[in-house]
């Protein structure tokens, strides 16, 4: 590999990126197969299509999803040939993988973090090896030059699962974060060919004021500025307006914040606390950007955290809760004591928002959400309360959504008509019908493909008087990552003390952060009937009429009141049980609840650990 000619042939064809470049560059040549992280728009795939077409080498292009079965990355056979010339390297459909590795070509897979375990299998050896062994087909080597490059956004949490070490130990990690603002202005203007200066520094700034907004989890890309000035431009056209006007013309600011809206909104992900919609936060950051006019060839002004922007508004706090004393709750004083470098921030702190409360949070070292449940304790400040309540939520929901999505298993392979997928044969099901003349066709063949099978599933939730502030953020954070778990499976969820209460039913369709904040209003109420949460529980799962039923309980096992609950749960079909409990007594309670209702048992030492607990009891 010629890296000299490499690299600066590619550095006339991009914009910026240097240092990038160098590192990807020196690990393809090194034999490394490598991991591009970064959020959207960063060029992952820019900055290596072009090393490939400035070095030669062949592309193969896999994007990662759910669907990406193992047949579908190195290949299958061909149903019809098989049953009229008996399996062969010559009837074997290569797929991209073992294409690349002949080629001595790069395999590029898309969104690594959403290929199914089974397909990143496939891989293992391909890496390690160099080498692929096909059943019935042969072996694959490597011609030199095959590297695998996969690209992911860490920022993303939705249908993604986390990568296991057999797949990072074989990456180097290249990491790409948003460019400079000059460099990101010439990228805009070379893409829409645009000559309206103002108006690509304004999409730039906007797009760069939504990273550092309060309300904004993840901030738009290049890409929509992108999409603002190609929009914008169509727009002012039509509208005969000018965008040097804006700072003059109400007019024409209307019209840039609708085509901001049109490309912003969809790519930015509002923070779940703040109860804002996107078109809200992007029409603030509009206005902010023309109210803060800056040259086009003036570099940004740095602020102290580092950033080349300031946040386009002062935050805003909430009015909730009460300020009377309830039992079981704290003061500042008091967390003063316990922890007083976060008291203090907390005091220094005049306008608190969630961004500012999360860093605080962390700060700590502890669990951020056993921190935020003392927080939502105390009495003595309302704001305080509702603001951890509302960082609380949002934490929850990433949680679950990062680490419960994906893992609903890939399905079980069920035979079906051959369609045209890779999939591999059912052969015995084929041959019932290659016996009947004439010939089978393509189409009257049978392939084992993945398919899901329903489930009807029941939480059951422990909100007794032991389970209030971080135990009642333990059982919220279970909900969700339940949810996210059987989704789109039916399912309950069900909350008891001395009582028992439906917080859904099975066949209720209910948003998530509805969901959310119906199991966090749950106030820790006296007594636990766990007799009663696990009939409640049951109940709902007999009146599914889908043939597996599962239930899954989440409490520390010990019954103060009612009935034994051992007969209950052991009439369930399955019984899982997770144990947010620390006592030896409770663990054994919880372990004997799940041998006899022929389930899992998972205990969980810290809140983290709950998704990881629900996604081990419920795996296939």
């Amino acid at each position: 590999m010629d890296l000299i000619r490499i690299h600066d042939e590619v550095r006339r064809s991009i914009v910026g990126r240097e240092e990038e470049l160098q590192l990807l560059l020196a690990a393809l040549a090194a034999g490394r197969d490598v991991l591009l992280e970064g959020p959207p728009g960063t060029s992952k795939s820019t900055l290596l299509r072009a090393v490939t077409r400035a070095s030669g080498s062949s592309l193969r292009f896999v994007e990662g999803n759910a669907d990406l079965t193992p047949a579908k990355l190195v290949g299958h056979h061909s149903p019809s040939r098989v049953l009229q010339e008996d399996y062969g390297p010559e009837n074997f459909v290569y797929g991209p993988l073992p294409q690349a590795m002949r080629e001595g070509g790069i395999l590029y897979i898309e969104e690594l973090n959403r290929v199914p375990e089974d397909t990143l299998n496939a891989l293992l050896t391909a890496m390690a090896e160099r080498e692929l062994t096909i059943p019935r087909a042969g072996v694959v080597r490597a011609a030199e030059g095959f590297r695998v490059v996969a690209a992911m956004n860490p920022f993303d949490n939705i249908g993604t699962a986390r990568l296991g070490g057999a797949v990072t130990d074989r990456l180097c990690r290249v990491r790409l974060d948003y460019q400079p603002e000059d460099e990101e202005r010439r990228i805009v203007a070379r893409r829409t060919g645009s000559e309206d200066a103002f108006l690509v520094s304004l999409a730039v700034r906007v797009a760069r004021l939504t990273r550092s907004h309060p309300d904004v989890r993840m901030g738009a890309s290049v890409r929509a500025a992108i999409d603002f000035v190609l929009v914008a431009e169509q727009l002012l056209r039509l509208r005969g307006l000018a965008a040097p006007d804006a700072p003059r013309d109400e007019a024409v600011r209307r019209a840039l914040i609708s085509a901001a809206q049109t490309a912003f909104s969809i790519k930015i992900a509002v923070r779940e606390a703040s109860g804002r919609s996107a078109d809200e936060v992007v029409e603030e950051v509009v206005r902010a950007a023309l109210a803060d006019p800056r040259d086009p060839e003036e570099p940004p002004e740095p602020s102290p955290n580092g950033t080349s922007e300031s946040t386009p508004r002062a935050p805003r706090s909430r009015p909730g809760g009460s300020p009377r004393r309830m039992v079981g709750q704290g003061s500042l004083g008091s967390l003063a004591r316990s922890r007083p470098n976060l008291a203090g921030r907390l005091v220094a702190e005049r306008s608190l928002d969630a961004a500012a409360l999360e860093a605080a949070v962390r700060d700590e070292g502890d669990e951020p959400l056993e921190v935020l449940g003392e927080l939502s304790e105390l009495y003595d400040r309302a704001d305080l309360r509702e603001l951890a309540r509302r960082l609380a939520r949002e934490l929850i929901l990433r949680a679950a959504r990062r680490d419960a999505a994906g893992w609903g298993g890939g399905g079980r392979l069920a035979s079906s008509p051959y369609r045209g997928q890779a999939a591999e044969l059912d052969l015995d099901r084929s041959l019932e019908r290659a016996l009947l003349p004439p010939a089978p066709r393509d189409e009257e063949l049978f392939v084992l493909d993945r398919r899901h099978h329903r489930r009807a599933y029941a939480l059951v939730l422990d909100a007794s008087g032991s389970m209030k502030g971080g135990a009642l953020l333990r059982a919220a954070l279970a909900a969700a990552a339940f949810a996210v778990r059987v989704a789109p499976d039916p399912f309950a969820v069900v909350a008891f003390w001395r009582e028992a209460v439906v917080i859904k039913h099975l066949e209720e369709r209910l948003p998530l952060e509805v969901l959310l904040d119906r199991v966090l209003s749950l106030p820790a109420r006296g007594l636990t009937d766990l007799c009663l949460g696990l009939r409640t529980g049951l109940e709902e799962l007999e009146g599914s009429g889908l043939r597996e039923r599962t239930g899954l309980l989440f409490s520390d096992g010990m019954q103060t009141t009612g009935s034994p609950a051992e007969p209950v749960a052991a009439a369930f079909p399955q019984l899982h049980v997770v144990a947010a409990a620390r006592s030896p007594e409770s663990l054994a309670r919880c372990r004997h609840l799940a041998d006899l209702g022929r389930g899992r048992y998972a205990p969980v030492r810290s809140i983290s650990e709950i998704p990881a607990a629900i996604n081990s009891c419920l795996a296939a």
